[in-house]
């Protein structure tokens, strides 16, 4: 058969009012109630957003457009309770604050930037809403830009618990309606430019440069910042600066912290009664704040960072003063952490009684989701899963920190012995060696490297019988979530690990990490972190990953006992009320509710010394 020159049949553009989107092997129709151009201009959000249609051919796309109901998608007002649109948008109940503008409501990132809450009827979000309208009002800083570029830990998980505050709180979010995003301002340029006249004369340029960008960042127009608001910000940028040179504090150093807070962040977040922040404390002082950490190193961020403080001496940094000014100042009004070591190390590291008197401990909490692996039994041949997952940022990096190569290297060593193991990593790859490539290409390792939905990961714990968590240190979240559904899990010994995981009790320990990946120097107060540890397989924790997951296969019950006992320690002591004890502790202390209503206080002598902790769990906080 002769064919000749045919005309190029040109892929459409829209189908019905639909805007069609050939990519990556599918097409996708977005429909005209979505926020078209924000859906395409995100990256991701095309695959995932809930309001778009998707096939792997036009026909299948025309026929899923044809079956549009237009007006279930549609969010209808249904009545309006003090400041909030109580709304059904997809047979979902949200109540909207009707200051937010507009707000995708598919887009579980906006609702939380914007303050939505969810409910299961109107009827009870009335209720919440009448309820949070009487309570005090704390602004949860985490969506400021310069939390963007510090791992975005504004967003992470561990601060999911601001979604359900304590009783006579409530967190609001005063983020303006999101722009595209623009790159922070950053020194690192001119540092190069300069280079070549010498190291004092950089210096001396990026100072006046500073100052220079800082009166003009002051005027520059931006929306949603008030003339009273820059004033406050002025005066708090000036107050600090002076009180910092006053105590002494280097000049350069100084000027270099004050322009790692981000003074458009600070504009944007303007004046608050009280302020939440997530593990930096991104602030000039301007509000009162509470402060959220797991470790003392945060606090230095991004002149000092995690992984880097085995031989460092915090003390003797030209930001030490900076950062012990900045908590001993009356608007810092609570340190919270949810490691006990942490309580411990920050009033060793700034001997300050100020200090001590502001840090309030609490074990984290997580919810407890109804579907869990129960671990019921079954035939010895039937596989078993293991469950190895990588940081929420999926940084691929973080997949040495979480111990990764020693998962691989322990699995290849287990697969010989049990066929029917089967691992399952989510995580993004750094490069690997062909070593590790090939263990990857013998089988049974599926490695999943994609964004995934809450109800995806669900599934994803659910169908797992082992967690695997060989990490440098602590991964609170990730800890408890599998804990919460019932894994058996292999951990580390690694610094704070074992204040939720008890060897033999609610899972196994595997040794090898502290005092060489991670430990607590208490002398110091500091957090001692080496990861480099971590580019290597290390035969300790590799043989202990063997071990533990060898008992694991062989013994069902150990596998059942474990994960229910774990389970049974979230539901009991790590659980979301136990947490808002503590929240509330700290948020009572800036709030100045009187001192006894807060803590009991009681001395308790410890091995190395005497320790002042509020600690709070049960029914009362304390010190210990």
């Amino acid at each position: 058969m002769h064919l000749g020159r045919q005309e190029k049949i040109p892929f459409p553009e829209s189908y019905k009012g639909f805007r069609l989107i050939r990519i990556h092997g599918r097409v996708h129709a977005v429909p005209p109630t979505a926020h078209v151009e924000r859906i395409l201009s995100t990256p991701g959000m095309l695959d995932r957003h809930p309001a778009v249609l998707s096939a792997p051919t036009l026909a299948e796309v025309e026929r899923l457009v044809d079956g549009w109901d237009e007006h279930a998608e549609r969010t209808e007002t249904l009545r309006q309770v003090a400041d909030y649109d109580i709304v059904r948008h997809r047979g979902a109940f949200f109540a909207v604050p009707r200051s937010a503008g507009s707000v995708d409501l598919d887009v579980p990132g906006d609702r939380q930037r914007v303050g939505v809450i969810s409910g299961t009827s109107a009827e009870e979000l009335e209720k919440t809403v009448q309820r949070i309208a009487a309570s005090t009002p704390v602004e949860f800083a985490g969506w400021l830009p310069i939390f963007s570029v510090s791992g975005n830990c504004g967003a992470h998980p561990q601060f999911k618990h601001t979604g359900n505050p304590p009783e006579g709180y409530r967190f609001t979010r005063s983020a303006p309606p999101a722009e595209k995003p623009r790159p922070l301002q950053s020194n690192h340029g001119l540092r190069a430019r300069c280079v070549r006249v010498g190291q004092k004369l950089a210096k001396a340029t990026r100072s006046a440069w500073f100052a220079v960008r800082s009166a003009f960042n002051f005027v520059r127009p931006q929306r949603g910042v008030t003339i009273a608001t820059r004033v406050a910000v002025f005066v708090a940028f000036v107050r600090l600066l002076v009180t910092l040179l006053w105590r002494g504090c280097k000049p350069g150093a100084v000027l270099n912290f004050l322009q790692t807070r981000h003074l458009q962040s600070q504009l944007l977040l303007g004046r608050q009664d009280l302020v939440f922040l997530t593990s930096m404390p991104y602030t000039f002082g301007q509000n009162d704040w509470v402060i959220e950490i797991e470790d003392p190193t945060t606090l230095f961020y991004p002149l000092v960072q995690n992984g880097h403080t085995c031989g460092l001496s915090l003390a003797d940094s030209p930001y030490f003063p900076i950062v012990k000014a900045l908590l001993e100042a009356d608007h810092c009004k609570a340190i919270l952490t949810h490691m006990r070591s942490t309580a411990e190390l920050v009033p060793a590291l700034f001997k300050s009684e100020i200090i001590q008197k502001k840090v309030v401990y609490a074990p984290l909490g997580v919810r407890l989701p109804e579907r869990w692996q129960r671990h019921d039994p079954r035939p010895a041949d039937e596989p078993i899963h293991l469950l190895f997952i990588n940081s929420w940022c999926q940084v691929p990096e973080n997949f040495y920190v979480r111990g990764g190569l020693d998962v691989l290297e322990a699995f290849a060593i287990l697969r010989k012995r049990y066929p029917q193991l089967r691992l399952t990593m989510r995580t993004a790859l750094p490069a690997l060696d062909d070593h590790y490539l090939r263990i990857l290409e013998g089988g049974w390792v599926r490695i999943v490297n994609r964004f995934l939905t809450d109800e995806e990961m669900a599934e994803l714990h659910t169908a797992s019988d082992i967690y695997l968590l060989p990490a440098a240190r602590v991964h609170i979240v990730s800890l408890l979530q599998a804990m919460s559904y019932g894994l058996a899990v292999v951990g580390s010994d690694g610094w704070g690990m074992e204040e939720y995981l008890e060897n033999e009790q609610n899972g196994l320990v595997v040794r090898g990490r502290y005092g060489k990946a991670s430990w607590a120097d208490s002398e110091a107060g500091m957090l001692r972190e080496n990861y480099e540890f971590t580019h290597t397989p290390d035969p300790e924790v590799v043989a202990g990953i063997v071990e533990s997951v060898s008992r694991l296969v062989e013994d069902q019950n150990l596998r059942r006992r474990l994960g229910h006992a774990a389970r049974a320690d979230v539901q009991s002591k790590y659980n979301l009320e136990s947490w808002n004890r503590g929240l509330k502790a700290a948020l009572d202390r800036a709030c100045g509710v009187a001192p006894e209503r807060i803590v009991t206080l009681q001395r308790v002598e410890t091995e190395s010394r005497d320790a002042r902790v509020p600690v709070c769990r049960d029914d009362a906080c304390e010190v210990r």
